[in-house]
């Protein structure tokens, strides 16, 4: 069924500021029905009255008339939404569907064929994301996995009396709560780790999604084209994240700047950041978008001089390379998390699994590599460009006797494959491990190129010191794990990458391998030990009951350090990314 939908390209503010054209349509074509709400198969607005508290499905959809080709949404006087005017995108009709649009193209970006090429799934055992668009009166909006919701809240402006700010409101808040959501349902480890990189990574990921939602937008990419001068140095509208929020908050020019030199480098004393996990995340996100500014460059100048580009302005050649860009940006950073190992990880770890993704990809084209290495260097996230190599499209002769359908499909023969090939997934012996639910990915590579890659994960428990003080268990039990990419074609290995710290015997094997390991899996060992310290000194880690609600669920104000058989392992540190009224 066909249907247009209105969708604000900018905050209201931030396009009335840049005299950006607020709404656009959006046509959402993978969806099987639409109801009142809106509601659709996997996702549910669901608004409530401040006032009343009642439920109120205040958008009625509207099907096709005879005549017409698409369907609509219309509030409770009759009116199509998509005609709203300024005035009327404050009313809750309107939010509900502007959310609603929001929530599904932000979807589509990770399900098209050039990124992950597969229907997303939720980190919960439910069909739908539940969307609250009023939630309540507070300057924040999460998501929230035990409620299966996105929930965006509402507050009073304190740059301009008499204004209310809804967080639903902004294009780039939603994305990045639906990043959030898109993003634990495809690593769900991370929504458990203690890595403060982990965090920071689901964080970085969530702004960049935000990003790349802008970069969709035809009339937001021309007009902050002009308005930069080509350059996206110059393009504030992309770079700052939540403008108008962040403004209003006091921070300087929104809540978070993607253009930054953020880094890990304790000598660098303006750019340096520690382990709070917002602002380590802009390492990332600053390095993603450091990355998307050569790619946008280099683009110009290979259009400058493409036949199918002669005659075109400077401009033009600009609005083209970035939407070029953006595809090439968008399919190796989603489909990096499909590489990830299981468990904690850290941003070399990404940067191994981008790097993967890519060469599989594109294997002629070294150039993005080569940029992303160096940047990863700059930012000291690894101390030289040769930590980021892992090995692709490679055979591995055990797998030879085995079809990869086979394993796929049948949960017996993957398991008896693993336990007969622990070492290539660096499981120690007389371990437990269990193996995650296996992908089949149809993917999209260079000149039109296809593939269906198995995405194979692994994990287990490591335990590690807690040297986190005397009210916690000296050990604690955390997650690692080894991820295998094959071609369902050839049988090769596309790439293989862990998350497991190594052992003694390793040394021998690879003594460069050994080493690198082990230096990171120190560095994060002690991150998490200072990220829980922290934790633990504000009172944000709770063990036992006092982690729990008078429901018996746990606390969401709180980070969950579950004990068990003199055991510590932390649950729902994702809490932490709202818990100070963060984004």
């Amino acid at each position: 069924m066909k249907i247009r939908i209105p969708l604000l390209t900018q905050d209201i503010q931030t396009a009335e500021k840049f005299k950006i054209k607020a709404v656009e349509g959006f046509d959402p074509d993978r969806e099987d029905f639409f109801l009142d709400g809106p509601v659709t198969k996997r996702v549910a607005v669901l608004d409530f009255d401040p006032g009343s508290g009642q439920l109120t499905p205040c958008a009625l959809f509207v099907p096709p008339a005879r005549g017409r080709k698409r369907g609509h949404y219309r509030d409770e006087r009759g009116k199509n939404l998509y005609d709203a005017t300024p005035e009327e995108w404050y009313s809750p009709a309107f939010m509900s569907v502007n959310v609603f649009a929001i929530i599904l193209h932000t979807i589509y970006l990770f399900e098209e064929k050039e990124t992950l090429g597969r229907e997303l799934t939720w980190a919960f055992d439910a069909p739908q994301l539940l969307v609250i668009p009023r939630a309540g009166k507070m300057s924040n909006a999460f998501y929230q996995r035990d409620s299966h919701s996105l929930q965006f809240f509402y507050n009073q402006s304190r740059t301009a009396p008499g204004r209310t700010i809804y967080t639903c409101l902004s294009r780039d808040i939603v994305a990045h709560e639906t990043g959030h959501a898109i993003i634990d349902g495809i690593v769900p480890d991370l929504a458990d780790n203690s890595s403060p990189q982990s965090l920071a990574l689901h964080e970085g990921l969530a702004d960049l999604t935000a990003l790349l939602l802008a970069f969709s937008s035809n009339a937001l990419r021309r007009h902050m084209m002009k308005e930069a001068g080509g350059s996206l140095r110059e393009a504030t509208a992309f770079s700052s994240i939540a403008e108008e929020f962040g403004l209003d908050i006091g921070h300087q020019d929104g809540l978070r700047n993607l253009c930054n030199q953020k880094n890990l480098d304790p000598n660098d004393e303006e750019n340096f950041v520690d382990n709070e996990p917002h602002e380590l995340s802009m390492v990332i996100s600053g390095a993603l978008y450091e990355l998307m500014f050569r790619i946008h460059e280099e683009l110009k100048t290979e259009l400058a001089v493409d036949p199918e580009y002669a005659g075109r302005s400077a401009l033009e050649i600009s609005h083209a390379a970035l939407w070029k860009g953006a595809k090439r940006l968008k399919r190796m950073m989603y489909r990096a998390l499909d590489y990830l190992p299981p468990g904690e990880v850290s941003f070399a770890d990404y940067g191994r699994a981008l790097i993967a993704v890519d060469e599989v990809a594109y294997p002629e084209a070294q150039q993005m590599r080569t940029w992303l290495k160096d940047e990863f260097v700059k930012r000291s996230i690894v101390p030289e460009t040769g930590h980021l190599d892992t090995p692709t499209r490679y055979t591995y002769e055990p797998l030879e006797a085995y079809e990869v359908t086979t394993l796929y499909e049948s949960d017996w023969a993957a398991y008896d494959f693993v336990n007969r090939n622990r070492a290539l997934f660096y499981i120690p012996e007389g371990i437990p491990f269990a193996i995650r639910p296996r992908l089949r990915t149809l993917k999209q590579y260079d000149y039109d190129r296809k593939g269906v890659e198995c995405i194979f994960k692994v994990a287990w428990d490591h335990i590690e010191a807690n040297a986190i003080g005397s009210r916690f268990p000296s050990h604690r039990r955390v997650t690692v794990g080894t991820t295998l990419a094959i071609d369902m074609y050839t049988n090769e290995v596309l790439a293989l990458l862990t998350s497991v710290p190594p052992v003694r015997e390793e040394r021998e094997a690879d003594p460069q391998e050994y080493e690198r390991r082990l230096l990171e899996h120190r560095r994060n060992r002690l991150d998490r030990n200072e990220f829980l310290r922290s934790l633990a000194a504000q009172g944000l880690l709770k063990a036992g009951e006092a982690a729990i609600g008078p429901d018996g669920r746990p606390l969401q104000s709180v980070v969950q350090a579950q004990i068990t058989e003199g055991l510590m392992r932390t649950r729902n540190t994702t809490n932490f990314l709202h818990i100070l009224g963060g984004e």
